[in-house]
């Protein structure tokens, strides 16, 4: 009688979307290609949903191997739920996974119910698992793995795995069943074209594999899995790819996925990780990605400007005057592009990286700017615990840092994340001051609300862009009657419970959505809520700084170009060209100021009938795109 085998990867609803269990799907679909495992086994239900966990275990029929994925979002979910398995079914095989296991765990103590733990990739190691488990071979034999031998844990020897062309969980029909019972549901896919990072960022987890170079897999077997999802309606996918643009071929693949999409009307929405170092192969791609509506923003990424901070983390960046040059080349093609940092690496410090803020803003970057705070990953290279111990790496358990998921008060477990709160150069003090801050510049300045006001004292005062944002917390802080400090003040609250172990770096509002937003979005979406009551208390702040007669046209100028829900088509008069000025600010263009009376237009393209709506396709999707300002606004002359 063949034995039973489930899979687990369970993942958080977007709203009604949700992600195909690509993980799962490709041990299945390894496994299931082996003659021998289908003599031996029969592989039932993927549960990728985070469901209940009794009612998970209600469906599994006398399983005899459970295999779980883990990372950050299920880490717990599996742990409650294979104790229960543990419990129920004592004779059933319970194998751990993913990119969440590492030989750093403390495994016995955190999964004592797991018999067998997988390190890295799993194709070649399940398959050869299951055989062992089925009497071909000898469980010491299979690589890569850890197992439970008289009360203690063998770890077997390392190899490294040389396949590219492992079986395919869309083109062998393994989420077939998924899509056939989930109509309900919209399916966002994963499409992997290369496996492995060259590059060794002690913070990260991708390059931390044992292969010594970056896989390539058949592009034929790659164009195929495309051409499954438009047939199946799939519109959102991205790649799994770290460093995607590295090579030529990778423009091959773009044309095939343009090519499919203009022939199906599907993979409208592509997103992935480009080269590190963005090159003439990234900008042509996202051009043509561009072109045909495809593209979700280009990643311009330092992590940080400072160098003692990127010598501690083995991080090389793009000189700053190739970034300037390549935020004007995009901005003239009108590719929208964002920068990441992280927020908390080792040699950082609060003056640093707000020097970092003013690097960037001075380049050109106008249009959104990511910061994310460090996370302690199991498997990246700053877990090590000498490395831990050499930075002083401090460390806080958190609610699961993930924002943009649905907001379920019923979940059954919590998940977790682990941040980077201190280090030997920076206090958790300055850790809530950096965040304090990199929350005033996103929501302030790439959010949409005070940009115009900070380029122009930087452009005609010459006043810095960290100097101003600096001022204006100065000035809520001695103002707390306004809506401003209460909002910055309660995020401020958050982070030092963040800090003690008491708090989540998410926050939640329920006229906004049932949606997690991270700080920044949530400082936003509670400024434009009250958007004249927020103008009207920052008024005597801006008039240090700016004439009357300006300050009033100027303050018209933002509010009429700022997005808004209920907007409509509007046009407004004005002495200054402010039209043509930031416009060609935000392409990266030659910009003069000058008086000339002028009407300027906006075309509000799409109305949003509710906050809840504006602040999911506004304010979240639109957020790597060209942001919540009308930059459509055209300007004309009046003529007398």
């Amino acid at each position: 009688m063949k034995k039973n085998v489930y899979m687990v990867q369970a993942n958080y609803l977007h709203g009604k979307s949700t992600y195909f269990p690509y993980a799962a799907g490709v041990l299945v679909a390894s496994a299931k290609a082996d003659g021998f495992i289908c003599e031996n086994y029969s592989f039932g239900e993927i549960f990728f949903l985070r469901e209940d966990t009794d009612s998970v275990l209600a469906r599994m029929e006398k399983p005899a191997v459970v295999g779980f994925s883990n990372y950050l979002w299920n880490y717990e979910y599996n742990r409650l739920l294979a104790t229960k398995l543990r419990e129920k079914y004592p004779d059933c095989v319970i194998i751990f996974g993913g990119h969440h296991i590492s030989e750093n765990n403390d495994l016995a103590d955190e999964c004592p119910f797991a018999d067998y733990f997988i390190f890295g990739e799993g194709e070649e190691v399940f398959v050869k698992l299951l055989r062992a488990l089925a009497g071909d071979g000898d469980i010491s034999n299979v690589p890569g793995i850890a197992y439970k031998k008289d009360d203690a844990f063998v770890f077997t020897h390392k190899q490294c795995m040389t396949g590219t062309d492992y079986p395919s969980p869309y083109l062998t029909g393994v989420f077939d069943s998924i899509l056939e019972k989930h109509q309900d549901l919209s399916f966002y896919a994963v499409i992997e074209t290369s496996r492995g990072c060259p590059y060794k960022c002690r913070y990260c987890d991708w390059g931390n594999l044992d292969s010594p170079k970056v896989k390539f897999f058949p592009l034929d077997k790659i164009y195929a899995e495309l051409e499954w999802l438009a047939d199946h309606g799939i519109d959102g996918f991205g790649g799994a790819d770290a460093n995607f643009g590295i090579v030529k071929r990778d423009e091959e693949i773009i044309d095939r996925m343009v090519e499919i999409h203009n022939r199906t009307g599907h993979l409208r929405n592509f997103q992935t990780s480009y080269a590190k170092n963005s090159n003439d192969i990234v900008f042509s791609m996202t051009r043509k990605l561009n072109e045909c509506g495809m593209n979700k923003g280009v990643t311009l990424s330092f992590q940080s400007l400072s160098r003692e901070a990127l010598d501690n983390v083995g991080r090389e960046n793009i000189p700053i005057d190739n970034y300037k040059k390549l935020l004007g080349r995009y901005a003239s093609e009108g590719i929208a592009t964002y920068t990441e940092l992280i927020l908390g690496l080792p040699g950082e410090t609060y003056d640093s990286f707000v020097s970092g803020l003013e690097t960037l803003l001075c380049a050109g970057q106008h249009h959104a700017i990511y910061i994310h705070n460090c996370e302690y990953l199991p498997c990246a290279g700053m877990s090590d615990r000498e490395y831990t111990e050499k930075y002083k790496i401090g460390v806080t358990k958190i609610p699961l840092n993930q924002p943009h998921r649905e907001a379920d008060e019923k979940d059954e477990v919590q998940e977790y994340s682990r941040i980077v709160t201190s280090t030997y150069s920076m206090s958790e003090e300055d850790w809530v001051k950096s965040n304090i801050f990199s929350f005033a510049v996103q929501s302030l300045h790439h959010g949409g609300l005070l940009p115009f006001f900070a380029i122009y004292l930087n452009r005609e005062k010459g006043i810095d862009y960290t100097s101003f944002y600096s001022d204006f917390l100065a000035f809520i802080n001695s103002n707390k009657e306004t809506l401003a400090y209460k909002v910055f003040s309660h995020t401020e609250k958050r982070l030092r419970e963040v800090v003690n172990d008491n708090a989540s770096l998410t926050f939640t509002d329920s006229r906004f959505g049932n949606v997690i937003w991270p700080g920044e979005e949530y400082i936003f979406l509670n400024l434009v809520y009250e958007t004249d009551r927020f103008y009207e208390e920052i008024k005597p702040f801006l008039s240090e700084y700016i004439a009357p007669e300006i300050l009033t046209e100027l303050l018209s100028f933002q509010k009429l170009i700022l997005k808004k829900p209920f907007d409509k088509t509007t046009e407004e008069e004005f002495s200054l060209n402010f039209c043509e000025y930031f416009g060609a600010v935000y392409r990266n263009e030659n910009a003069v100021l000058r008086q000339e009376k002028n009407i300027c237009r906006v075309n509000v393209r799409k109305t949003y009938d509710s906050f809840s709506d504006y602040a999911r396709y506004s304010v979240w999707y639109g957020r790597k795109e060209f942001g919540n300002l009308h930059l459509n606004a055209t300007e004309s002359v009046k003529t007398i």
